[in-house]
């Protein structure tokens, strides 16, 4: 019997008296010795069909049909590659560490700090090490630890990032990772704004602020005072050479506050005029919707505000 033997587009050929699978196969990996052991032979019969020969029994079916020529082909097993599991990518988080945003790979939240995360290389350079973290690289470890500290970091386990801080943020349609657009999302935002629970936080906020401030002035008060009684105390030239200096000192002291008041004022307004934008781009609204919300949370960072949002949504 004559058996073409194809194989790469390569046809050999080899003659047998008394053909075998075995041998057949012997001589195929003589001809190609780096072939993949697991290979298969097979033949087109009359109707087209492709017959595997898996076993002598089927090549005898060949012998005993009285077949003088036969092409047989040669099947490689294609075996599936390992498809490469593709890291997690945290993409509302930056890492505090080398600024990267988003983490790719493994998160490192740490326990102990309301907002600070850590990505891979980070990590592996010690930083924060006074503090343990929590290692989350995939959704079930993100479940695990919304479960086990939600009483501590708030229902999600996150910390949202916008454009404010690194990457761009929420932008597009929906609410996973493609932003909030449409008028109804905008009239849940204004819902949330108008829940008697927020006016009352606001309130107490600004109730306590006040009576803070008040126990300061009057403390402030009582040390002026106490210092104008000491000084009539003493002799009228000591009284007034002391007055001098301490209007002086007060003076500077003033010019030094003044100076350090307009720097602070002119910060703080940038750093809440900066919110405010970053506001607009993540939650795609309007200026005025923005400033109420920062207005609502002055106390907040910007992470703070979205979260809540986020959470209150």
């Amino acid at each position: 019997m004559k058996i073409k033997v194809v194989h790469n587009n390569e046809i050999h050929l080899l003659k047998l008296q008394n053909p075998t699978l075995q041998g057949i196969r012997e001589h195929i990996q003589k001809i190609y010795p780096n072939i993949d052991s697991n290979f298969t032979l097979a033949y087109n019969d009359s109707e087209n069909d492709q017959i595997t020969l898996s076993c002598q029994e089927d090549l005898q079916v060949l012998v005993d049909e009285g077949i003088q020529t036969i092409k047989i082909f040669v099947v490689i097993s294609q075996i599936p590659k390992p498809v490469p599991q593709e890291k997690m990518v945290h993409k509302h988080h930056t890492c505090d560490g080398c600024q990267i945003h988003p983490i790719v790979g493994s998160r490192f939240k740490c326990l102990e700090c309301q907002d600070y995360d850590l990505c891979e290389e980070c990590q592996l350079k010690n930083l924060h090490n006074h503090h343990k973290f929590y290692k989350i690289s995939t959704e079930q470890e993100l479940e695990q630890f919304r479960k086990e500290h939600q009483g501590k970091f708030g229902h999600w386990g996150f910390r949202p990032h916008g454009q404010g801080h690194h990457g761009h943020g929420p932008h597009g349609h929906g609410p996973h990772g493609h932003g909030f657009h449409g008028h109804e999302a905008f009239k849940q935002f204004r819902e949330l704004f108008q829940d008697p629970a927020f006016k009352d936080v606001k309130q107490t906020f600004c109730s306590i602020a006040k009576d803070v401030f008040s126990a300061v002035k009057t403390e402030i008060e009582k040390h002026k005072s106490s210092q104008q009684q000491q000084q009539q105390e003493k002799p009228q030239e000591e009284c007034n050479l002391d007055e001098k200096l301490e209007t002086q000192q007060e003076k500077q002291q003033e010019t030094q506050q003044e100076n350090t008041n307009q720097q602070t004022d002119c910060k703080v307004q940038e750093e809440i005029e900066q919110k405010i934008k970053n506001l607009i781009q993540i939650l795609q609204c309007d200026e005025k919707i923005a400033r109420e919300y920062v207005e609502c949370f002055k106390d907040l960072s910007l992470d703070g505000i979205v979260e809540i949002i986020l959470d209150k949504q």
